[in-house]
C-alpha cells in the first residue's frame, strides 16, 4: 500500500512534470510566432497579380430579401484575389504608429464577395426580423447603416443569415478589408488627393448620426463609403502591429491560451477600419473596440465566400 507520504510526493512530482510540459508548449509557441512576425510566412504565392480596378469586370450579385421597394438591395461585389501592399508609411499624414501596419505584401489568394454599400437598417430588420433600437444617434430609414452595433450583434446577424440558405457570409479580414478600400491604389486614400475627398466621403465622420449610404462616389472597384459614414467591424482580433515581412490571407492572432478572448470572448477587442477612428478614414486607418461594446457610429459590411 502506497503511504500517504509518498503519495503526495508522487503526486507534487507530477504536477511539477506537467508544470514544465506546459512552460515548454508555451515557449515553443511563443518562439515560433516570433519567427513568423519577422521572417513573415514563407507560403506566399508569388503568382497572384493585383486584381485589375475596372469596375465592369467584376460580377455582382443580389441577395434575396424582404426589402420596402425604395430601399437599397443588398448588393455584392466579386473581388477577385491578388496582391497588395497594406499599412502606411512612416511619413503619411495621419498616421498612428502604434496602432498602424508598416507597408508589407500581403496576397488574398481567393475571390469572395463584399457588399456594395454597409449593412442598411431595412437589411438588418429583413434578416433579424426587428429594427435596431432607437437612440438619439441614428437616423432612421431604410437605408441609413445598422449603426450603434457591437462586434457580438454582427455574429448573430450572421449567424440568422446564413441559416437562409443564401450562402455562406461573414465578416472582411481587416486585410480583405483594406485590400477592397485600396481598390489598386497604394495612396492614403482610394481617391486621387485630399482635394476630391468631399466628393468620396464625409469628413465630418465623428459630428453626428451618419448618412444614408451611397450618397458618396464610389472608390475605383464600385464600394462606397470605404472612408467615411460608419466603422466598420472586421473579424480580426486587435493586435499592435509589428514588422511583418510578405503574408497570404492572415486572419488576425489566435488568442493566447491565458487571453480573455478564451474564457470571455465578448470581452475581447476586435479591429474596426473606416470611419469614426483616427486618421480620418484612410486606407491603412485601423482601430479596435471592445466585442461587446458599440459606438453610435460603428456598422459592419458583409463579405460572403
Amino acid at each position: 500500500m502506497v503511504k500517504r507520504g509518498q503519495m503526495i510526493r508522487l503526486l507534487k512530482w507530477m504536477g511539477g512534470l506537467l508544470l514544465i510540459l506546459a512552460t515548454a508548449v508555451a515557449l515553443v509557441q511563443f518562439a515560433r510566432d516570433s519567427v513568423n512576425r519577422f521572417n513573415g510566412d514563407s507560403d506566399v504565392s508569388r503568382n497572384l497579380k493585383p486584381a485589375s480596378p475596372v469596375v465592369g469586370e467584376f460580377e455582382t450579385v443580389t441577395i434575396p430579401l424582404s426589402l420596402p421597394d425604395e430601399a437599397k438591395a443588398l448588393e455584392m461585389v466579386f473581388i477577385p484575389a491578388g496582391t497588395f501592399r497594406m499599412g502606411s508609411p512612416e511619413d503619411e499624414e495621419g498616421r498612428r504608429p502604434d496602432w498602424e501596419w508598416l507597408p508589407h505584401e500581403v496576397t488574398i489568394g481567393k475571390g469572395f464577395f463584399i457588399g456594395r454599400y454597409e449593412v442598411t437598417q431595412a437589411q438588418w430588420e429583413a434578416v433579424l426580423g426587428e429594427p435596431l433600437p432607437e437612440s438619439k444617434w441614428i437616423k432612421r430609414g431604410v437605408d441609413y447603416p445598422a449603426a450603434r452595433i457591437s462586434w457580438n450583434e454582427c455574429q448573430d446577424f450572421v449567424e440568422v443569415i446564413n441559416k437562409k440558405g443564401l450562402g455562406d457570409f461573414r465578416l472582411p479580414t481587416e486585410a480583405e478589408w483594406e485590400y477592397v478600400c485600396r481598390a489598386g491604389t497604394t495612396a492614403a486614400y482610394s481617391f486621387k488627393d485630399s482635394s476630391s475627398a468631399e466628393d468620396y466621403m464625409w469628413w465630418g465622420w465623428n459630428e453626428g448620426p451618419a448618412a444614408k449610404v451611397g450618397l458618396k462616389l464610389p472608390n475605383p472597384w464600385g464600394l462606397y463609403d470605404m472612408h467615411g459614414n460608419v466603422g466598420e467591424w472586421c473579424s480580426d482580433l486587435w493586435e499592435e502591429p509589428y514588422p511583418r515581412g510578405p503574408t497570404q490571407d492572415p486572419l488576425g492572432p489566435e488568442p493566447y491560451w491565458l487571453s480573455a478572448a478564451n474564457f470571455i470572448p465578448w470581452y475581447s477587442n476586435h479591429v474596426y477600419r473606416g470611419a469614426v477612428c483616427h486618421g480620418k478614414g484612410r486606407s491603412a486607418t485601423r482601430c479596435y473596440e471592445q466585442a461587446f461594446d458599440y459606438h453610435y457610429r460603428l456598422g459592419f459590411r458583409l463579405v460572403r465566400d
